[in-house]
């Protein structure tokens, strides 16, 4: 990392000591810093002033950033609280509580270089923000995690270096592999390949919905409950083996953000989540037909048509439940495609997942059980050049 600022002052010292206890006062203050570090963002962040009043307690197995504590940075400020506690296990606290502040002092307040479709952006009405996590590490599955924005009299009175809602309107989009464009190609009725929401198959937006995100049309762009299970399976893992992002937040990354996998990024993405679904920027089909026209589907697939026509040559229109199951359960993982076939035929574990999809689509009253029957995996066929491709470069199609 490269960092430089104009002034840095700072003072520590020892306030009480009892027994066990220490309580130590912290003051720093910082001006025009500037920050170089990729994983944080590719942009040189500048943070033009920042201040910090901490109170510390320091136990015989606990460190504990007392409330009273102050931090400020640009024209906003807040009071953390921060408790970590070693027994068997680590047990961490934190908790933020800021009520009925001014909303543009949150964007005012966000460093340059750090978010950048959202520098310049101004806004009117108040804002609270309530944070609390509460991880006990030999108890994973007690997790409490809670986060929340909430606005009064909220509005934007004027956009930053990106409109958000730019998706109302054609756009071109581009799509990266290994951080490199490939392609880019208008969504709109320009493009050849372009299906609105009402051309596809009802049985497609279900099934993705049923797989990725089965409240998309009712959530706000968050799902807390999924985030917090995904963040109890990565700790019980020690890897990130899930996450919690909703088609909202797939699409915003997409749409919006670069391909630079940077702390930066996944905050700006969820602030930006934020501003389209609690402002209703662009309204849910429009979010879901953007969705079906960029999702990847295969080796340089890209959109429901597209991934129709290699798979099955037909339109997306004409997809069956199970040709839409089939392409709700790649979407994950799209360039993974070959390892679910032997030859053209699924693998027997996809027989699980249609299932599952199967019983969610009925039990929500979806769809009826005279509609599931005759669809299983083994039944699909691939009639699309896709068996070209599944059957490998040197072998010929079945």
């Amino acid at each position: 990392a490269q960092i430089q600022f104009d002034t840095l002052a700072f003072k520590l010292e020892q306030i009480q000591k009892k027994s066990d206890l220490h309580t130590v006062r912290g003051q720093a203050h910082i001006s025009g810093l500037t920050l170089h570090q990729q994983r944080i963002s590719p942009d040189t962040v500048l943070l033009d002033q920042a201040t910090l009043d901490c109170l510390v307690n320091i136990g015989k197995n606990y460190l504990e950033l007392d409330s009273a504590s102050l931090i400020n940075f640009n024209r906003l400020d807040f009071h953390p609280y921060l408790k970590t506690e070693k027994n068997q296990d680590w047990h961490i606290t934190a908790s933020v509580n800021k009520q009925d502040f001014p909303a543009n002092d949150l964007f005012a307040s966000l460093p340059r270089g750090l978010f950048y479709n959202l520098e310049g952006l101004r806004a009117d009405g108040t804002l609270s923000y309530h944070f609390l996590l509460d991880m006990d590490l030999a108890l994973l599955d007690s997790l409490q995690l809670e986060s929340s924005l909430t606005a009064r009299n909220f509005r934007i009175v004027q956009y930053g270096n990106t409109d958000l809602r730019k998706m109302n309107e054609p756009f071109e989009y581009t799509a990266y592999e290994n951080g490199e464009p490939v392609r880019t190609f208008e969504i709109g009725e320009s493009n050849p390949s372009f299906r609105p929401f009402q051309a596809v198959s009802r049985y497609l937006p279900l099934a993705i919905m049923q797989s990725e995100d089965a409240g998309f049309f009712h959530h706000n762009g968050f799902i807390p409950s999924a985030i917090r299970e995904s963040l109890i399976l990565d700790l019980k893992e020690r890897r990130f083996a899930r996450g919690g992002s909703t088609l909202s937040m797939q699409l915003v990354k997409n749409v919006f953000l670069s391909r630079n996998k940077t702390i930066a990024r996944k905050l700006e993405e969820m602030l930006i989540v934020w501003l389209i679904e609690s402002n209703r920027l662009t309204t849910k089909e429009r979010m879901f037909e953007v969705y079906l026209n960029i999702i990847e589907w295969g080796p340089l697939i890209y959109g429901a048509a597209e991934a129709s026509h290699f798979y099955f040559a037909k339109e997306p229109s004409a997809l069956t439940l199970g040709e839409c199951i089939f392409l709700a359960s790649i979407i994950p993982k799209p360039k993974h495609v070959r390892y679910c076939f032997d030859g053209l035929q699924l693998k027997p574990y996809y027989t699980e997942f249609y299932n599952v999809i199967i019983n969610r689509l009925i039990d929500r009253g979806l769809i009826t059980p005279e509609e599931t029957e005759g669809v299983r995996p083994e039944d699909l066929k691939i009639t699309g050049p896709a068996k070209y491709y599944l059957a490998g470069p040197d072998e010929k199609p079945l």
